[in-house]
């Protein structure tokens, strides 16, 4: 029959079988290690059985076996076999005995079946299989951990775990026999010795439930007060390694557990680390008990009741006066004084302080400053001053943490031109503080002194920086409208997630990847260099302040906008270069992306804005990616994008690609085929455009000597410009441009006559936003060029009529 724990209900109970089972059947089937399947009993367990331990009786004798139950196992039921099962488990036992050993074996597996977490067949298996060491292993271990517990048993199979080298199972077989008999010292030695012997051997300690301290913390728990100077051996072990973890609240439970069971064994050295530990857990009123104790304090107080805010009756305990030992040393009068400031004893505290105050500032000046954080904590300034201002007069005590407590103090009394003066002195030993800077700035500004505040606020780059202060920093400077140094400032602020760019290569990285800051840190490791640019700045590692991936975007959008308002395109440029690299921004590529071509061409760095504007074509086709690709590529110096284009074209076939190459090659001077790509586009698509190059381009080669027929293909090119000018359907363009033809060949007369014809026109068009299209200047100016030399005064005319401004 089952055993349940008293107050669990019948549904938990049945789940709680069917989770063993579950575990048990698993185990036998070779699903999982005895290590895994302890761990889901035992993971954590002794740090929680070391609450249930602290809770045992202090008294010298050791508890009974009931207590040992109830406190040393994790609370769970053992299964006890039914009559019918009992009987058939004595018969198994008989049949062993007999040697019918197969029998013995499947009335085991029978009983297993029906009830698979009951320890008594497992027992008897484990000596069928003694032939097999591992499956009797496996019996025996399961049988230990379903049965009562056996200290004896569990350490025997640490033993044969040992000889099998499985260290994880052997460190589970001692805790288990601990848990079986958590007051012998000896077992507690011999796995202290396995984590000591693994250690040696740089055994990773991470991947077992055990480590030293907590074997210390259990030590210390199980012993009963007997045992007083071992558990003071190890509790002060163990809560030295606490401290040094900044396990703070464990350093407290262990040494609680000594202290209650051989107070009398504490030294005033253990008393002061006690004291201090209590007084970090903010527990005052247990310190002065433990004064009272064991230091010989004596404390006189009176119970009052009281009303409180919410009409409550309840007591208040008033501390009246307090004698102290002569001999009572310096520290722990400081944890005295700081007690009974926390308690509200303030009356009591100004007649101790006086005493206190004799003592010389050299020797106890870091006792002071205990006091005085004491005095500020709870609003008491004045007096915190009493403490501060001896500090700070002398001069071993002129450092930047007694300013800066000394600028606090006088900021809170209301004395802030005192505290401008400490500030500053708290900046002259620690420049880069934050908080300091912080302070300063909100004094200088509500004195109105907004120019040397926002000065204060900006940070030395040549140090450790704060984040935090840096983005406060671009606020009050946003606020003040200071729009150049707050560009300034929020650069540097983004170049924690923005990397600045050696090499092209590092460039291209950052285009093909996103978020790739690491892989640019790697490949400068591979070319053996520093992975960190020489003017990157430090940041303060200890602060958590992030800037969210949508803060971080919008922040970057308007430093964007601000450094092309001011025409500063190549710091443009380092934001959105640095921007590929920020994981913050990967969702925002995309868009970065075409930030960095706008970028380049605002910076005329051509061949990069080539890079980009690549990439574009290939992802979105479409007219504005064409028009912006051939304004790269005619910026562009070298030819090394006549491959591209064909690639480009080459799956899709597209008629502009007619278009690029024809452009292309007619820059490069190579009119004929120039002249073979604007046919095929003219033939399939009959545009004014086309219809333009083709003539510009004929015209070009008929200026050329090596070309015969110079008439013919003069006669071809006007002959397209007609065609051009018949589909243009705009005069004032195609008369200009015609004219600019007849002028290219000296013909004069022809040039002055279309001209004047575009003269007479109307402009191109009107637009909003650049306003009326007209080419009315440019085509007077070319008047004034053929009219200047041969007829000044007609010159002087188109010049008045049309170029005066």
């Amino acid at each position: 029959m089952d055993i349940d724990e008293p107050g669990q209900s019948s549904g938990n109970s049945l789940e709680k079988i069917d989770v063993e089972n579950d575990l048990t059947n698993k185990f036998l089937s070779g699903e999982m290690s005895f290590a895994e399947y302890s761990s889901e009993w035992y993971s954590g367990d002794d740090e929680e059985e070391t609450e249930d331990l602290n809770k045992l009786s202090d008294d010298d004798s050791r508890p009974t076996v009931q207590q040992v139950g109830k406190t040393g196992q994790r609370r769970r039921k053992f299964t006890r076999l039914s009559p019918v099962l009992l009987g058939l488990m004595g018969e198994a036992n008989l049949r062993f005995v007999r040697g019918d050993k197969e029998t013995a074996e499947r009335m085991c597996h029978e009983i297993i079946k029906q009830i698979p977490t009951a320890p008594e067949p497992y027992q008897t298996l484990a000596q069928i299989y003694e032939h097999d060491a591992e499956k009797s292993l496996q019996f025996s271990l399961l049988a230990a951990h379903l049965s009562p517990s056996d200290a004896n048993e569990w350490l025997r199979l640490a033993g044969i775990s040992k000889l099998r080298n499985d260290v994880k199972q052997e460190m589970i077989c001692y805790t288990q026999a601990i848990k079986a008999e958590p007051f012998n010292l000896s077992i507690h030695m011999e796995r202290l010795d396995l984590l000591t012997a693994l250690e040696e051997i740089k055994y990773p300690l991470n991947t077992l439930n055990v480590t030293r301290v907590k074997c210390y913390h259990k030590i210390v728990t199980c012993l009963p007060a007997s045992e007083g100077e071992t558990i003071m051996k190890y509790a002060k072990m163990a809560a030295k390694i606490y401290h040094n973890n900044n396990e703070l609240e464990r350093a407290l439970a262990v040494l609680d557990v000594a202290y209650n069971k051989c107070s009398s064994l504490f030294t005033l050295e253990d008393t002061n680390m006690y004291l201090e530990l209590l007084i970090n857990q903010k527990q005052y009123q247990a310190c002065l008990e433990v004064f009272v104790a064991n230091v010989g304090v004596i404390i006189e107080a009176e119970i009052q009741t009281i009303k409180n805010a919410s009409d409550e009756i309840e007591e208040q305990t008033n501390y009246l006066n307090c004698t102290i030992p002569n001999n009572l040393p310096i520290d722990l009068k400081s944890k005295l004084l700081i007690c009974f400031i926390h308690l509200g004893a303030i009356s009591l505290v100004q007649t101790l302080l006086s005493d206190f105050l004799t003592n010389d500032v050299e020797k106890a000046g870091d006792l002071y400053m205990d006091i005085e954080e004491a005095f500020s904590s709870v609003g008491y300034h004045e007096l915190a001053m009493q403490l501060l201002e001896p500090l700070v007069k002398n001069t071993t005590f002129d450092l930047g943490a007694v300013w800066l407590k000394h600028a606090e103090c006088l900021y809170n009394l209301g004395r802030e031109d005192d505290a401008v003066e400490s500030y500053y002195k708290v900046l002259k030993h620690a420049p880069q503080h934050p908080d300091a800077r912080r302070k300063l700035y909100m004094i200088l500004e509500k004195k109105g002194k907004i120019d040397e505040a926002l000065n204060i606020l900006q940070q030395d780059y040549n140090y450790v920086v704060s984040a935090k202060l840096l983005y406060e920093h671009c606020l009050e400077l946003k606020k003040y409208n200071r729009t150049s140094k707050y560009l300034e400032v929020g650069e540097a602020l983004l170049s924690k997630t923005f990397p600045r760019f050696r090499h092209q290569e590092e460039l291209s990285i950052a285009c093909k990847t996103k978020g790739g800051i690491d892989l640019i840190h790697e490949f400068r490791s591979m070319r053996g260099e520093n992975p960190y640019h020489e003017d990157d700045l430090h940041f303060d590692e200890d602060e958590t302040f992030k800037l969210s991936s949508q803060e971080e975007w919008d922040f970057f959008k308007e430093l964007l906008s601000i450094a092309h308002d001011n025409k500063q395109y190549y710091t443009m440029q380092r934001l959105c270069f640095g921007a590929m690299m920020s994981k913050a921004l990967t969702s925002n590529r995309l868009d970065i992306d075409f930030y960095c071509l706008q970028a380049c061409l605002l910076s005329n760095d051509h061949h990069n804005a080539l890079r980009f504007i690549r990439d574009f074509t290939h992802k979105y086709p479409s007219p504005c990616t064409w028009n912006l690709l051939n304004l790269v590529i005619s910026l562009v110096d070298d030819t090394a994008h006549v491959k591209f284009l064909s690639r480009l074209f080459q799956k899709d076939y597209n008629i502009v690609r007619n278009l690029f190459l024809g452009n292309n090659f007619l820059t490069s001077g190579r009119y004929l085929v120039a002249l073979k790509y604007f046919l095929e586009y003219h033939d399939q698509c009959r545009e004014p455009l086309s219809s333009f190059l083709l003539g510009v381009t004929i015209m070009i080669m008929a200026a050329q000597r090596t070309v015969d027929k110079h008439h013919n293909l003069i006669l071809q090119g006007l002959s397209y410009l007609t065609t051009y000018k018949q589909l243009r359907k705009c005069d004032q363009e195609a008369y200009y441009n015609i004219g600019r033809v007849y002028h290219m060949l000296s013909l004069n007369n022809l040039a002055i006559e279309y001209y004047e014809k575009a003269l007479s026109c109307g402009p191109i068009t009107e637009c909003e936003q650049h306003g009326v299209i007209d080419l009315t200047k440019e085509t007077a100016y070319n008047l004034y060029i053929l009219y200047k030399d041969h007829s000044p005064e007609m010159a002087r005319k188109y010049m008045f009529k049309y170029l005066v401004i």
